[in-house]
């Protein structure tokens, strides 16, 4: 089992050296283009990165989430699930590419991630300081340990019948992600099940669920997300 990190939110400005982070300017390969959502083809929001710390078996990574919070389809308000059982599932070939619709998630090399001003900043800036926890904690932001499930065990077992999976990191339920000033409002669906546009002064990341990353092992690194309410 990796050694868990609780992410604990501090204030200040963005500089150069942050490297978990919510919010305000992506930190990634200039090389990448910033990712459009294939339902709608606007841009996607950023949301978070975190660099995975040093005894990590992504020691030296970074990953990046953006997600899209200017459409809303019933269908792809959470990541698309398994038709399974959940624990123990082997993850078919090509799904945790194919899976990216409405979000998508970069996984680089630490030392490639430069800032990217082209980006437009839309999430307030907030720094994680990684402190070491040795006991589980379900209010915080966490990288390693194990998981703090608020259901079932839902841990997948494997990759393409052969990559094992390994827990990276969660997110408590119901996160908020305060925007900047004149950052669009997200669009959600209302009482009706038509999209609108949110009233509040924040975003919210797959319907601020408890979100779970995983992460293949020993190979080209991919994430698998899932949530539970």
């Amino acid at each position: 089992m990796e050694k868990s990190y609780l992410l604990l939110e501090e204030s200040g400005l963005q500089e150069k050296g942050d490297l978990t982070f919510i919010g305000g300017l992506p930190r990634m390969p200039a090389s990448e283009p910033l990712p459009p959502c294939e339902l709608c083809g606007e841009k996607l929001t950023f949301f978070f990165q975190v660099s995975f710390p040093v005894g990590h078996s992504w020691e030296g990574k970074t990953m990046a989430v953006f997600a899209c919070t200017m459409c809303a389809h019933e269908e792809y308000l959470i990541p698309e699930m398994l038709q399974d059982t959940l624990k123990g599932i082997d993850i078919p070939q090509g799904f945790l590419k194919s899976y990216q619709k409405n979000f998508r998630i970069f996984l680089f090399e630490t030392e490639n991630g430069e800032l990217r001003n082209d980006y437009e900043e839309k999430i307030k800036f907030v720094r994680w300081r990684q402190s070491s926890a040795e006991t589980p904690d379900e209010t915080h932001a966490k990288i390693g340990g194990s998981p703090n499930w608020l259901l079932d065990d839902e841990t997948p077992a494997t990759y393409s019948t052969k990559v094992s999976m390994i827990f990276l990191m969660q997110l408590p339920q119901d996160m908020k992600f305060e925007t900047v000033e004149n950052a669009p409002s997200q669009r959600v669906l209302n009482l009706e099940g038509k999209p609108s546009s949110s009233r509040h002064s924040y975003y919210e990341l797959f319907l601020a669920n408890q979100i779970y990353f995983f992460g293949t092992k020993d190979m080209e690194p991919l994430v698998y997300i899932l949530t539970q309410i």
